[in-house]
This record gives C-alpha cells, structure tokens and sequence, in this order.
C-alpha cells in the first residue's frame, strides 16, 4: 500500500501523452482543471518514464488483464490514483456471496497491526446487496440484489467475531422456497412469463439492501423504496417489517390523490397509498436525535409527500413535519440536518409510467433524466429547531432555491447553517443566520436519457468476467464532492468543488458523528478512486481538510476495492481527528482471483500511515453500501465535544 499527504490542487499530476481521458468542461461551465498536462518537465520526464503498458494509458479504464499484466497492477506503488485497475478484478464485486458465514478472527487472520482496545465490545453492522440470482437467473441491476446484512463484533483481546446473514423478507423467503423471482425488481428484475406475468403487477421486492441502524435497542435493515425490516441484533435474524408504531402505511409508495374516502378504499384495494421510509437517517450531533422521513409519491400531482420525525434514544418521538415536494417526481435519495433545517436536494428526474404498468420495465427503469431543469434545494424548518431564538414563536417558512443544471448529488456528507469553514472564524452574525452549507458527494454531470441507462451499458472485455451485472466506470459520471452555499434569505445558490476536490473522484462521505450539523466540522473521510478526474471504482481513502484542502490519502493497491468508511470517535478523544476509520476492502490476487475480503482499521488523524490493523475474512464479501458502528457498554455523547 502507498500513502501521500497532497496540499489541495497544487500537486496535481502531469498527464502522460498517451493519457485516455482528455479535459471536460465542467456542469458550471468552467474548465475542469486536471492536473495540466506536462506542466513542469521534471514532472513530464517522471510521466515519460512509465511505459503504455505500466499505466494502461491508451486503454479503455480497466482494460488491463490482471493475469498477464498482474506485476503491473500489483508491484507499480508509483499509478496510485491514476485510475489503474482490471475489471476482471472489479467484476467480482456483485457476484452473489459465497453463502452465510459465522466465525471469530483471531491469531493468523490479524495480518499485521493489533486491534486498538478502544473497539473492544463494539459491533460494526453493514448491509448491501448480496444476491443476484434465483433459480438460475440472474436479476436486471445489481441494485436489485437481495441484502446481505454483516456484523463484525470486536471482543476483548485480538478477536472479532464476524457474521454475514441474508435478509429473510417475506419475499425473500417465499423466492428461496420456490427457487424462482417471484417479485419484481425496482431496476428492472422481472418474474417469468415476459409482460403479462407483469403486467399491472405493482408490488415490488423490500430488498432491505441500503443502510442498517442501531438506534434505541433496534437494528433496522433499510431501502429507500420500502418500510425497515427488522433485524436481531445478535443474529441478524429478520424479524418482519417495522412500521415504526404505524407510522409507516402498508402498500406501494404512491398515490393518486383521489377523493376520499373512495380514493383509501380503492388504493387499499390495490395495494397502493403506502409510505416508504428514508435509507439515510442522520443523528444529529446538536440533540442526539435521530431524524429521519417517510415518503410516497403523489403521481397525478407530480409531487412527493414527506413526513419527518425526530427520536430520542428510546424512540420517543420529540417532533415531527409534513412537507410536499412540489414538481418532484422521484424522492430524494440523502439529506442533511442542521441546527435550523432540514436540507433536501431535489435532482430533476421525470417518470414514464406506462412502460412499469405495462409490465416491461422495473420502476426505477422509469425514470428519465432532465439535465436542463436546475436542481432545487429545500430548506425545511426543523421540527425541533435547535437554533431558535427565545423571542421566536414559530420557525421559518421553507425555502426552495434554484440550483445549477445537469446536476445530480447522492450522497450528503455534512450541512451546516453558516459561511463554509473555509470562510473563517471571523463571520458575521447575520451570515450565520442567512446561509447554509452543504457538502455532498455527486456527478459532474448528468445526461439526458433513461437515468442508470448506462450502468448497464458495456462492451465486451479481453478477458472472462464474474458476472456483467458490475457497472462498467467507461460510461458513469465522475462522483466528485461538490460544496454548495444557500442563501435562506435570497435563494442563491453557489456550487464548486469542495476545497481540495477538483481532481478527485471519491463517494460515500461521511464526517465524525460527533461534528454532525456543525459548522466547525473540519473533515470529511470518503473511499477515493483516483486523482485524474475520471470516474473509477474505490481503491483507498482520503481525508478532506475542508479549511484547508489538504488531503491525506491511502491507497490499498490496484487490486483492492474499498467500501464506505465508518467514523468511529474513540472513547477519550479530545478532538475531531480522535476518531477510527474502519473500512472493508477486497482483495484479489492470483491466490483470490475472486477476491477475498479483510477488515481495516485506519487513525482519522494519520489517514496516509495506513491501517494500524488489517483482519483478513475467509470469504469475499460482495461490494457493500451503508453501516454504522455502536458500542454494547459505553454511549457516546453527541453533545459534548471539541474542535481539533
């Protein structure tokens, strides 16, 4: 592995002649600024110097053959984000899990470090999708695999204990027991029988597969398109649907907005008029609360109808909105939470029904792209306004501001009322009050046509694959983090790369719990593919000094992909870089050409000095997506705590 500390854009790297990308223009209308090819000669010789071959230059991304050229991928420290990598390799992330797995890890499994003490009696959970086959068939998007839930607990001395459990839906269990798709998909899996086993067939899989949390004595297995399933938090053993005491209606997530009381009746009839409930929750750091939204799609109105709640610990809910996201076809997928709002970026998507109705398309198939409509940002007054002046009697009215075109953002790493960090200290009264900040992971641009089409999309490979459900990087948007500035008084709108950001392609962003919602929030850990913005997939980590720009970076190697980082403060800490890094990486080799899956435990304050530990699994564990880390016998206080 190779680490390197590099001081905002004013490293970046010369390209090779043979280079395969060229410069874009970013979605702003600026020149993408890319590291400018041969800009010192030393540099341009150093560039020279490392042949086509070395580099893959010249090759569409991934096209290296990991069994010819695996000296290449594996012994050349020096392409570190340049983006080098076989989809060979990359292909294996989404093939189906080799099964349910229990075991502890100890003696030779600790590959070298020792687990800090400072873990000991915590569970790390995740969740992704782990199944994408039955009966001999393979589902359409690898987003419809089936979830995997795993859970790593860490015991006194040098054990872990690791658990990985499928997550038993009612669906899941009637598909296993017949051995055949019974439900549709929402990207496109279909049951057999072509469109008139389909057809007008609204009821769509809870694949349970996006986020799992431990809040308030539950573990919840999440998806955006569904209600939570919940889980043992010993066994990962499904126990049902938790409609959060009621609150979550049973039935498809949508409406027609038909008189009542006829229209409850007849979409209680056909198994429509539910809620679904939001995959990415967020506890704020200025209550403890944990705030999350339930949603359903108004389709004659084209508007989403959302409902937030906040929690306490015990799951006493201590307030709750309604808000209607006018002209909004699709539901957000992240959101933020400050001191005062609620903030939610509405990407512009349009949905064609027909073709779901008719049974020919999964929903998410749907869903068409509107590049030259401006993303919005909506500002919702918290329900429990931590920010509210004694002399204020009500909250604010919500704020809808437009944002730039051909945008899309997915995932939210931090909000926060106030000018960015970046500002200063020294900032205004009335600056803290008017703006607010987000920063969130996102493309650097969005094209016309059937959204995720291109996922799908790929050409043949020069060498066998494990399955052609792995999206292929060639035709995906680069995923940069974007800073915005919203003014709650104006509506404007500024959008850039966040400091240090230009070059990098990185996703899943995530900061210390503990700095959620706060402006003095300094960094911002996401998993980093490569620093010559192209899009690829995870092959390291990165820390993003949000003042500053500085990055510290750590590369795993050309053969190792890298799933979301969990922050993970330590008990005694003082500071906001007094927190672990723990991430799970795949690992192939001529040894594991399927990849073989370990657990890495890296200090937030020295990202670029690499794990202080690497537990190695017995099996590769399909490429995962959310989790969070709790800790059986000490409770962290959110309220409490220190700038670094």
């Amino acid at each position: 592995a190779m680490s390197r500390t590099h001081r905002g854009a004013s490293a970046r790297r010369a390209a090779a002649p043979s280079s395969p990308w060229t410069p874009r223009t970013s979605p702003l209308g600026q020149d993408a600024r890319r590291g400018t090819a041969l800009r010192a000669s030393s540099e341009a010789s150093a560039a020279a110097a490392w042949t086509p071959r070395t580099l893959g230059w010249g090759k569409r991304r991934g096209a290296i053959d990991p069994v010819r050229d695996a000296d290449v991928l594996e012994r050349t420290p020096g392409t570190h984000g340049y983006c080098v990598y076989s989809h060979a390799d990359w292909s294996n992330a989404y093939a189906s899990a080799d099964g349910e797995h229990d075991y502890v890890c100890c003696g030779d499994a600790i590959e070298y470090g020792t687990i800090p003490d400072d873990l000991a009696q915590g569970t790390l959970y995740r969740v992704g999708p782990g199944l994408f086959e039955r009966g001999g068939k393979e589902y359409k998007h690898m987003l419809d695999g089936d979830g995997l839930a795993v859970r790593f607990e860490f015991g006194r001395g040098q054990t872990m204990r690791f658990q990985s459990r499928f997550v038993r839906t009612e669906a899941f269990v009637e598909e296993e027991k017949e051995d055949k798709v019974l439900y549709r998909g929402t990207f496109g899996t279909m049951r057999d029988g072509g469109p008139l086993a389909n057809w007008f067939d609204l009821r769509t899989k809870n694949l349970a597969n996006t986020n799992i949390i431990a809040w308030g004595g539950k573990v919840l297995a999440l998806y955006e398109a569904g209600r939570p399933v919940a889980l043992d938090a010993g066994t990962l053993e499904a126990n049902g649907v938790d409609d959060l005491d009621g609150r979550l209606d049973p039935g498809e997530y949508f409406t027609l907005g038909l008189p009542e009381p006829l229209g409850r009746a007849i979409e209680t009839a056909a198994n429509m008029g539910g809620r679904a409930f939001t995959a990415h929750p967020k506890i704020d750091s200025h209550t403890n609360f944990l705030c999350g939204w339930g949603w359903k799609s108004r389709i004659t109105a084209k508007a989403v109808e959302i409902k937030l709640w906040e929690w306490d610990d015990d799951w006493n809910e201590r307030g709750s909105r309604e808000y209607v996201m006018e002209g909004c076809e699709a539901a957000p997928h992240d959101f933020g939470v400050t001191a005062k709002w609620y903030v939610m970026i509405q990407n512009r998507l349009g949905i064609d029904p027909l073709p779901f109705l008719a049974g020919v398309k999964g929903a998410g198939e749907c869903l068409i792209s509107q590049p030259e409509q401006p993303l919005l940002v909506h500002l919702i007054p918290r329900a429990t306004n931590a920010a509210l002046e004694p002399t204020q009697t009500k909250p604010p009215a919500p704020v809808v501001a437009t944002g730039p075109l051909a945008s899309f953002e997915i995932h939210t790493a931090l909000a926060h009322d106030g000018p960015p960090l970046r500002d200063g200290d020294d900032v205004s009264a009335r600056a803290l009050d008017d703006w607010v900040t987000v920063y969130t992971a996102g493309w650097d641009a969005l094209s016309p046509g059937v959204f995720l089409g291109e996922w799908g999309a790929s050409a043949a490979w020069p060498f066998p694959i494990a399955t052609e459900l792995t999206p292929d990087f060639n035709n995906i948007p680069r995923t940069l983090l974007w800073m915005y500035q919203i003014n709650s008084k104006t509506g404007e709108v500024k959008r850039e790369p966040a400091p240090g950001c230009d070059d990098l392609c990185i996703d899943h962003p995530h900061v210390s719990p503990l700095y959620e919602g706060k402006r003095e929030c300094r960094y911002v850990y996401a998993s980093l593919s490569n620093e010559v913005q192209v899009s690829g997939p995870p092959l390291g980590y990165v820390r993003i000094d949000l003042k500053t720009g500085e990055l510290q970076k750590w590369y795993a190697s050309n053969r190792s992909f890298c799933e979301e980082p969990v922050i993970v403060p330590k008990r005694d800490g003082q500071s906001e870089t007094d927190a672990w890094l723990i991430g799970l990486v795949a690992d192939h080799s001529a040894k594991h050409p399927r990849g073989i899956s370990r657990l890495v435990v890296l200090d937030c304050a020295a990202i670029d000095k690499g794990p202080v530990v690497s537990i190695r699994l017995n099996n590769r564990i399909p490429h995962g997506l959310h989790g969070m880390f709790v800790r059986s016998k000490y409770t962290l206080d959110f309220r409490n705590c220190s700038s670094s």
